[in-house]
């Protein structure tokens, strides 16, 4: 059977509609997970031992569990516990709870490049913790965690073509349906293909985007700020 490419201008709006909740979803995980995330690196680092055991112990359950697993969970077990929730917030939801534990390895990573002499400075000058984490410490820890984040941040995109097994609209589950209805799978497949590499491309550029703007003069004005030196 040739190809026929012109099948593209039927099926677009669906596969439109599709990239559009695709989208909407990949950044309602990665908005709610990127806070979290940083609390359970902060936890992971405690210094009481019970706490980063137990945020240890749930970073290796969450991600070793297949994300799917987590998917049908929160969309099938949970109403049998009389908790009732729609397909998209079901898949927000689920991404969110593994997505937060590999977020949180890399900012775990961002920490443990910053200098313990940073941390030594900000005590001795009194500075408050919290004011020094979040315009000392954080900045610094950007620039060696953005890699990794941004790694697992396109992990998000891909694995949000899962959430059409519970009923999500999304690009991949749309892109079925037009295979279905049309045969042509090469060449719905293919567009698919550019628009998941099209979002793939726009996170890279945002890393470029935060690397410059962390890795160049934001750190050390906030350090100088403060009364510290980066490294």
């Amino acid at each position: 059977m040739a190809l026929d490419f012109g099948i593209i201008a039927t099926v677009w709006p669906f596969l439109l509609k599709g990239a559009l909740t695709t989208v909407e979803l990949v950044v309602s995980v990665i908005v709610i997970s990127t806070p979290l995330s940083i609390l359970v690196a902060l936890a992971r680092e405690s210094r009481f031992r019970g706490l980063s055991f137990l945020c240890g112990a749930a970073s290796a359950f969450m991600r070793g569990v297949p994300p799917l697993i987590i998917l049908f969970a929160v969309f099938f077990m949970l109403p049998g516990l009389g908790i009732n929730i729609d397909a998209f917030p079901a898949a927000v939801a689920g991404m969110s709870l593994y997505t937060i534990f590999y977020f949180a390895e890399a900012v775990r990573a961002g920490l443990v490049a910053v200098s313990d002499g940073q941390y030594e400075a900000m005590d001795a000058l009194g500075i408050p913790r919290f004011a020094g984490f979040t315009r000392i410490i954080l900045p610094q820890a950007v620039p060696a965690a953005l890699p990794s984040y941004i790694g697992h941040a396109t992990e998000v995109v891909k694995n949000s073509a899962l959430a059409s097994s519970i009923s999500v609209a999304e690009l991949m589950g749309n892109a079925q349906q037009m295979v279905s209805s049309t045969g042509r799978a090469f060449e719905i497949l293919s567009v698919v293909a550019v628009l998941y590499a099209v979002i793939d491309i726009a996170l890279l550029l945002l890393q470029a985007f935060a690397a410059k703007r962390f890795h160049g003069g934001n750190v050390g004005h906030a350090a100088r700020g403060t009364g510290l030196g980066t490294r």
